[in-house]
């Protein structure tokens, strides 16, 4: 069974909240590119386990873990009686080969090396052996999941072979892993690798200000062009309508992820909607959906989760003008 949900990376929300308020420059564009392909080829992985099967198993997924003095980032670690797998998931396509420990596609040699990317993840989850209390021995298996269908690999031993799956052995490769049984030792593993996870502390770029455009803007195209009413807007460019109250909690998400270091504000919320709903309104909206800090004058929030999905079902929303609860279930 999943033990963790996969979500964005807060690198990949970070990017895509920029793209909706500005104009990505080429090197934005690229990272935003890479972020979404990796993310999908995650979601695909995630699928296949679903076909497949996995409730024999112990699985996380896309964590994040402090071992020692090493800080590790793993897209899957499955845990089955005295066993770790680390996956390493790769959404690549084209023609590759391996030679070498080199790494080259279309014959331009790439500095990227995904086998020894897992292979020094599996050599510092050793080390919790020694260091993580868990008092039972256990080895750890690595196996990079190349998931895009259009992907070829020439590889020049078998060596590397070994710690390689590509898409079209990967469900037999699943097959055969969830055959096992997770067990007690796995159960006390699994313990200890939750003892060890930590917040994604990737850190993200400042933000120029005077690139944002402030401002509500539509859920579902993400056009500036909108006309309100009361409760509602309604977007003249693919004629949605969504709520003031929806929108406003989106803008509350927007600044805390493009300014993760700032305190959330009324002033701040006030700013990134562009003046366009009332003080009352935010204040009202910031005290449902987010933690007062500091009450006063100049009151501080925060917030529990960036999604806007959970933090709406987390905090209650339920408004009488919202004609479509898709959100909900998104």
């Amino acid at each position: 069974m999943f033990l963790t949900d996969r979500k964005k990376s807060k690198e990949l929300n970070f990017y895509e909240v920029l793209e909706r308020r500005t104009a990505l420059g080429e090197g934005e564009r690229k990272t935003l590119k890479i972020l979404r392909q990796g993310f999908e080829g995650e979601q695909s992985y995630d699928r296949l386990w679903e076909e497949v099967g996995h409730d024999h198993l112990l699985i996380f997924r896309d964590i994040w873990m402090k071992v020692e003095n090493a800080t590790l980032q793993i897209d899957g670690l499955i845990v089955y009686g005295d066993r770790l797998i680390v996956n390493e998931i790769k959404n690549y396509s084209g023609m590759y080969q391996y030679a070498d420990g080199s790494w080259s596609v279309n014959s331009f040699q790439i500095s990227e090396d995904p086998v020894a990317q897992v292979s020094r993840t599996a050599g510092k989850l050793i080390r919790l052996k020694y260091g993580g209390g868990h008092g039972h021995p256990f080895e750890v298996d690595r196996k990079v999941a190349f998931v895009n269908p259009n992907f070829n690999l020439t590889v020049d031993t078998e060596e590397s072979k070994n710690h390689i799956i590509t898409r079209p052995m990967l469900k037999y490769y699943m097959r055969d892993v969830a055959r096992r049984r997770s067990g007690a030792d796995a159960s006390a593993l699994s313990d200890t690798i939750r003892n060890c996870i930590i917040e994604d502390p990737m850190a993200l770029p400042e933000v120029d200000v005077a690139r944002i455009r402030t401002g509500l803007y539509c859920g579902r195209c993400s056009s500036f062009k909108l006309t309100l009413d009361r409760y509602r807007s309604h977007c003249t460019s693919c004629g949605h309508q969504e709520t003031i109250e929806y929108q406003t909690v989106q803008s509350i998400i927007d600044f805390a992820t493009l300014f993760s270091e700032e305190s959330l504000s009324k002033k701040g919320i006030r700013w990134i909607t562009g003046a366009g709903v009332s003080d009352r309104r935010i204040e009202r909206y910031l005290n449902k959906y987010c933690t007062l800090v500091r009450k006063g004058k100049h009151s501080t929030y925060t917030i529990d989760t960036l999604n806007l999905g959970d933090l709406l079902k987390m905090k209650g929303y339920n408004s009488k003008y919202e004609k479509g609860k898709r959100i909900l279930v998104d």
